[in-house]
């Protein structure tokens, strides 16, 4: 954090990288400062491929977003993702000692380690550690036991695992740039902080953040993330259907993606449309209908598959739960109204809630992990107790910090 009070968030996404500086007081970000975004180079699908490419366009994007805000960025809380991530439920339990009954915060500690303790595949190490229940002495639903008396306490946690190499690879390209981590933060715990209401955290949700490399899912109720995943499908998934189906240029077919398919209702079949193939000289037509043929199957496919990964918890079954959706690939006209009905229960388009000082440009969809991410800094920061040592997690303030981020949005 920065002389001034500040805070910075980094995105670092496979379609673009993007940079946010705002200005702290005592509630939280307060007013956006700068934002540096570019095109990403270098990255797909969450992974660092060309280290070069990448660090060029983390250099650009920072240097823009110092230019607009006038500061000279020094650390960021940076977002990132991959289907290296993995999500396992683990459990810990600790008995007191003595005749003290009362649960002080280092016995929360203590069961939280004990729950961290279980062996690790070869490669990964634990990423964030996320309570999702505290039982004591058999009197389960407890979300914060500090000051309460017994004398037996379990924790229900949810382990997130990443590839130790591809989060240092990350690492690397920041510090390469001449920044500094405050901490490498899994891209839908974020999303969430700006993304959802406290109703659906507490109801149950179901949120994908359908991005152009990946789609994100990270599946909440009681205010606990239940399961959380990153399927290696996204926007540009579509976008390659089309320049492939249609023999056009990834560009061409990204503009006809989001200017000429819609997936709600009927589509006019003789509407036809302009498109320039790769090697003709002559303009060429295609029908609204045939590029829908084209885009749906995949966006199908897409959506299904989040579907069946969420119902690994038990809480995404239950007829309650709603489903959020953000990120560029939900801005495909008609998608929401598509989703909802292959999924049967509503579904919402999410742009950020928590909108103090945030420009039109960032009340969108795209960038709701990047807000995100500066309500998780602030409250990384600003939190009584750290996680135990090994892990860069939200720890076992998320729920409530989760809850607070709900009722600032409800206002």
């Amino acid at each position: 954090m920065n002389e001034r009070k500040t805070i910075v968030a980094m995105d670092l996404g496979s379609y673009r990288i993007s940079v946010l500086v705002a200005e702290l007081n005592d509630s939280g970000p307060s007013r956006v400062l700068g934002l540096g975004t570019v095109p990403s180079e270098g990255i797909r699908k969450g992974l660092v491929v060309g280290f070069e490419p990448a660090l060029d366009s983390v250099h650009r994007a920072v240097e823009e977003a110092e230019r607009s805000s006038g500061m000279s960025i020094q650390r960021v809380f940076a977002g990132v993702t991959g289907d290296h991530f993995r999500a396992i439920p683990s459990e810990g339990v600790h008995a007191k000692d003595g005749g003290k009954r009362e649960i002080s915060p280092e016995d929360v500690d203590q069961v939280i380690r004990v729950a961290r303790s279980l062996q690790l595949p070869a490669g990964f190490r634990i990423q964030h550690t996320l309570p999702i229940d505290f039982i004591l002495d058999n009197r389960s639903g407890i979300r914060d036991p500090v000051g309460m008396d017994g004398a037996r306490l379990q924790a229900e946690v949810l382990l997130l695992l990443g590839e130790i190499a591809v989060l240092d690879n990350a690492t690397k390209l920041i510090e390469k740039a001449g920044l500094g981590v405050e901490a490498l933060v899994f891209s839908p715990l974020a999303t969430g902080l700006a993304a959802l209401q406290e109703a659906e955290r507490e109801e149950g949700v179901i949120l994908l953040d359908i991005g152009a490399g990946c789609t994100e899912l990270l599946v909440i109720r009681g205010g606990a993330a239940r399961h959380a995943e990153v399927l290696p499908l996204g926007g540009a998934n579509v976008t390659r259907d089309l320049s492939i189906g249609l023999n056009i240029s990834m560009q061409d077919a990204e503009r006809l993606k989001l200017d000429h398919v819609s997936l709600a209702g009927q589509v006019d079949g003789e509407t036809r449309i302009p498109i320039r193939q790769v090697g003709r000289e002559e303009e060429r037509f295609v029908t609204a209908a045939t590029l829908r043929s084209i885009v749906e199957p995949r966006v199908q496919e897409t959506l299904e598959l989040a579907w069946q990964r969420a119902q690994i918890s038990e809480s995404a079954r239950r007829q309650a739960t709603g489903v959020v959706v953000c990120g560029g690939g939900a801005l495909l006209p008609g998608l929401t109204e598509f989703a909802s009905q292959l999924f049967e229960r509503p579904v919402r388009l999410a742009a950020p809630l928590i909108s103090e000082g945030l420009t039109a440009e960032l009340q969108d969809p795209r960038y709701t992990p990047l807000v995100g991410l500066l309500h998780y800094g602030y409250r990384r920061m600003g939190r009584r107790r750290s996680e135990p040592a090994g892990g860069s997690g939200i720890g076992a303030n998320l729920r409530g910090w989760l809850k607070s981020i709900g009722k600032k949005a409800g206002k």
